[in-house]
């Protein structure tokens, strides 16, 4: 069946069945952006929300087959990595450079903590679409969804992230940072490469690099379940 029927089938069949928790979870990232970017950079929130409300943004999964793989996901998973790295840095990391446990001196601001955890994930959007899979009952075979992958701007996942968010807001060099690195070692080079070095001196460089990997990954892994499409017949 060509994909075009299968995202009208889905856009009939399934996404009406996230609507409320799309639109709420919607309304809660735009919430958090308008009460931690509040400097200058605040003046381009209505760009950014324009250019998210022309994209999958808040209907796109966070994955295919892995955590939060339903509509209303990546924009669920970058809520909760913003609330997970703005806890690290809360609870652990200021603490500790209080008491003066740190080798670390600086404590970064809620508003680059958000800037980082909010759009991390940008790469993803208009990468996933709706496809058929199967699954038997009984005697039958029943149609659900499934999740295909298509990467039309295959320059990397973080640098894409990179490259959408510096167009729409300016982005300071922790930031731009924590965004390039958050895959860690899911996206480092080979060893010895100039990639693994500049992973390495990222780190040393900026801690809200380490901050925003342990959020991305206690998020995706001790948050977010997967969900058995199996239920979401096409």
């Amino acid at each position: 069946m060509r994909r075009a029927d299968i995202y009208s089938r889905y856009e009939k069949y399934v996404l009406p069945k996230f609507r409320d928790e799309i639109e709420k979870n919607k309304q809660l990232f735009q919430a958090l952006c308008r009460q931690y970017i509040t400097s200058e950079r605040s003046g381009s929130l209505d760009r950014i929300f324009a250019y998210l409300d022309k994209t999958d943004f808040y209907t796109a999964p966070s994955s295919t087959v892995f955590h939060y793989n339903f509509p209303g996901g990546l924009c669920k998973h970058s809520i909760n990595v913003f609330n997970s790295a703005k806890a690290i840095c809360d609870k652990v990391l200021n603490a500790d450079i209080d008491s003066g446990a740190s080798t670390v001196a600086k404590k970064y601001s809620d508003e680059s903590i958000a800037i980082a955890a909010l759009f991390h994930d940008l790469c993803k959007i208009g990468m996933y679409y709706p496809e058929e899979k199967f699954v038997k009952d009984g005697t039958k075979w029943v149609k659900y969804l499934g999740w295909g992958i298509d990467d039309s701007l295959p320059m990397g996942h973080a640098e894409k992230s990179l490259y959408r968010l510096s167009r729409l807001i300016d982005l300071k060099p922790d930031e731009i940072l924590a965004i390039r690195w958050h895959m860690g070692m899911y996206d480092m080079g080979e060893r010895g490469s100039q990639l693994r070095s500049a992973f390495y001196s990222a780190q040393d460089m900026s801690p809200l690099v380490v901050i925003l990997q342990c959020a991305d990954s206690y998020a995706a892994r001790c948050l977010e379940e997967t969900c058995d499409l199996t239920q979401y017949q096409l």
